[in-house]
């Protein structure tokens, strides 16, 4: 047994990468086939600009010469330098911990170039059972923050380096949150400071009446109208559907 290589890593593996770390160079690599896929658009992006001589007010002679973005360029060739597959390196290669550290920079960078920068999005605590300082002891969830871009497959604690599958984190999430059926604004602002989830009245209303969305009908009665309430781990499942679907027809 030996440590991962990865810095800031001190996991014991038989390998040159523990067993989180290659989870999430996976979830990194996954990306590069598409970055690599829609990165020339950024390298070829056009600007029209005026001669040197040009003067305020539109003087000059326009030039629509594309202008390369040098930064795109060198991304997309730092990408095709990234290995294919992550079990493999971390089998093969005595620098594995390296490569992680430059696909997490590399494919960051070139996910806001073709994607646009996205804010970072909380997915509360991490709650992984630590040990007591005695044996006796109860174990105490891990209070470190999850943080991490929308699109990671894995978030890493930053208070004890347990890498989650973000998939897994919603799950219990929205089971977490489901339960009682609440007012759309009580969903929205719920989700809002749970998940950062930014949810507009109209959005519920469209999948509501897309089918996407069921609701609980309160307060039925003949001489007052009916209340649509909703479960706020149903609405946050929509949601998370519904961002998958138009990140993949991006």
């Amino acid at each position: 047994m030996t440590t991962c290589t990865t810095e800031g890593c001190s996991r014991q593996t038989s390998l040159y990468l523990c067993t989180d770390c290659i989870v999430e160079l996976d979830s990194l690599l996954a990306d590069v086939r598409p970055l690599l896929q829609f990165i020339g658009g950024a390298i070829d992006q056009t600007a029209v600009t005026r001669s040197p001589g040009a003067s305020g007010g539109g003087g000059g002679v326009a030039k629509s010469r594309p202008a390369m973005n040098v930064d795109a360029y060198l991304l997309r060739a730092w990408l095709h330098q990234l290995p294919a597959r992550a079990y493999d390196t971390a089998v093969d290669n005595p620098d594995a911990g390296k490569i992680l550290f430059m696909a997490r920079d590399w494919i960051q960078k070139a996910r806001d170039l073709v994607w646009g920068p996205e804010d970072s999005r909380v997915y509360g605590r991490c709650e992984e059972p630590l040990e007591g300082e005695d044996e006796d002891d109860d174990p105490i969830p891990c209070d470190g923050q999850l943080v991490a871009h929308p699109d990671e497959a894995t978030v890493k604690c930053p208070e004890c380096n347990t890498v989650h599958n973000v998939s897994d984190v919603l799950a219990k999430l929205r089971r977490k949150v489901r339960g009682e059926p609440m007012t759309p604004s009580g969903v929205r602002d719920l989700l809002r400071a749970k998940a950062k989830a930014v949810i507009t009245k109209k959005d519920i209303e469209n999948w509501v009446s897309r089918g996407k969305l069921r609701y609980v009908l309160d307060h039925v009665s003949s001489n007052s109208r009916d209340r649509k309430i909703y479960y706020p781990g149903d609405v946050l499942q929509v949601f998370e559907d519904m961002r998958a679907r138009n990140r993949a027809l991006m």
